[in-house]
């Protein structure tokens, strides 16, 4: 579990960087539109180098864990895997700024529920720390 916890970090400086970019002086089109295509290029590097394994990882221990995880638990953290993918790498219909903030927003909130709620739930189950990537 320790190391997905590092590499939660490496997502929250994306989401600071997301955040930064939506939110790049408006009255300046051109560096704005920089801005947010600098910051989407490195999510979506991001998505590729880290988070696409991370998820696999945690979806491989969520389905070991899952007889004794909260449903609930379980339900959002995969909606929200399915959302930041979208969000990271594939094709969304919001524009950059609302997509780049969207991904702020959610990916800081994924993390801390992550951190709070589901990894102590993981952390209870025997096979997990057999199954630690």
């Amino acid at each position: 579990m320790l190391s997905l916890s590092r590499e939660h970090h490496t997502s929250l400086v994306m989401a600071r960087t997301a955040r930064r970019a939506a939110n790049e002086n408006e009255n300046n089109v051109m560096a704005r539109a920089v801005a947010m295509t600098a910051a989407m290029a490195s999510i979506e590097a991001h998505w590729h180098t880290l988070m696409a394994a991370h998820f696999e990882k945690e979806e491989r221990l969520i389905r070991i864990a899952q007889d004794t995880l909260d449903p609930r638990a379980v339900t959002r953290v995969l909606a929200e895997h399915a959302e930041l993918r979208i969000l990271a790498a594939g094709p969304c219909a919001l524009e950059p700024a609302a997509r780049l903030r969207r991904f702020a927003d959610l990916i800081s909130a994924h993390v801390r529920y992550e951190e709070r709620t589901l990894f102590p739930q993981l952390q209870s189950h025997p096979c997990v720390t057999d199954a630690d990537p």
